[in-house]
This record gives C-alpha cells, structure tokens and sequence, in this order.
C-alpha cells in the first residue's frame, strides 16, 4: 500500500478561518478592556469623592476647633456617624479577600462546596452558606474551622437534607450554614 500526499493542492493553513478566530478573540479581549477600565473609572470616581468628603470634614473640623459656642451634642454624634461611616468604607476597601478566599480553600475537604459568602465587615464576620455530601463532611468541615488558628470561631446555624439534581439522578445532599466571628 502506497500512500500518497500531495500537500501543494491545497492551503495548509485556512487563513479565512484563523483570521475571524482572532478578530472573535481580539473582540472578547477589547470587552474586556473596556470593562476593567470601566470598573477602574467608577473606582477613581469614588475615591475622589471620598477624599473631597474627609477634606470637607477636616475642614470643617479645623474650623469648629476655635469655635466652642458652637458645639452641640447633635453635631458631635452627626459628624461622629459621618467619620464612622467613612471609616468602614476604607475597611471594607483595603481587605484582602484572596488571602481568606485561600483560608478557606485550605481548609476545605473535597465533598464540601461554599455557596455562598456574606461578610459583615461590622461584626468582623463572614457567614458561609455550604453544602456537603454527608455529616460526616459537614462535621470535618466544621472540625477543619474550629482546629485552625485564625478561624477558629466557627458557629454552625443550620443544617439540613437538600434535594439536587446531580447528571439526571436525584441525591440527598447537607445544607448547612456557618458563622465565623472574627475571620478579618
């Protein structure tokens, strides 16, 4: 058996084929540009407001300094509530999330899934709402929390059978939330 090629009567390249895969690509990548630099503009925008907001209010505090006569308890507490609120914001922006994303990650088993994360940046908490295969996973889970030196104030909420529907099979899965205290 002879076999015979002849690669010259025919492109090898389909040049028509490869161009539009790189105009589609070249397409997704501009999308992506013009979201992050979106995304990096309303950042910009609300920096800037913040920072003209505390000039405002050092200003305002610089100038009240001399002026006793016109200290009242209400102005305290308002501006009070004004400098609380902007200290949160900025303790909500510098927190690092990759650093307790990995946290968790770790301390994770493989038949135990996170479906949700809710911080609350007040109490110093994130609630966790998971679903694990058995009680078995749900307690390893918990008992991978309560062992580890930082997260260590695990409180579980409530557990529960779940129904899902996994490939055409229905299972019986745990769902069960978690509170931890003084995760950040």
């Amino acid at each position: 058996m002879e076999i015979n090629l002849n690669l010259a009567s025919k492109p090898y390249l389909n040049r028509q084929s490869v161009r539009l895969w790189l105009l589609l690509i070249c397409a997704f990548m501009l999308l992506l540009l013009v979201i992050n630099c979106s995304y990096g503009y309303q950042g910009w925008r609300q920096l800037r407001l913040l920072d003209d907001r505390f000039q405002e209010l050092e200003a305002q505090a610089s100038d009240g300094q001399g002026a006793a006569a016109d200290y009242t308890p209400e102005k305290y507490a308002m501006i009070m509530s004004e400098v609380a609120l902007g200290n949160e914001i900025v303790a909500a922006d510098q927190f690092h999330w990759t650093a307790l994303l990995g946290r968790f990650e770790e301390l994770l088993p493989d038949d135990v899934s996170i479906q949700s994360i809710q911080p609350d940046f007040k109490q110093r908490s994130v609630q966790l709402a998971c679903l694990a295969r058995d009680i078995s996973a749900m307690t390893r889970f918990i008992d991978n929390l309560l062992t580890s030196e930082d997260l260590n104030q695990a409180y579980l909420q409530r557990h529960g059978e779940v129904e899902s529907d996994l490939g055409g099979r229905q299972q019986v899965q745990v769902g069960f939330s978690v509170d931890v205290r003084e995760a950040f």
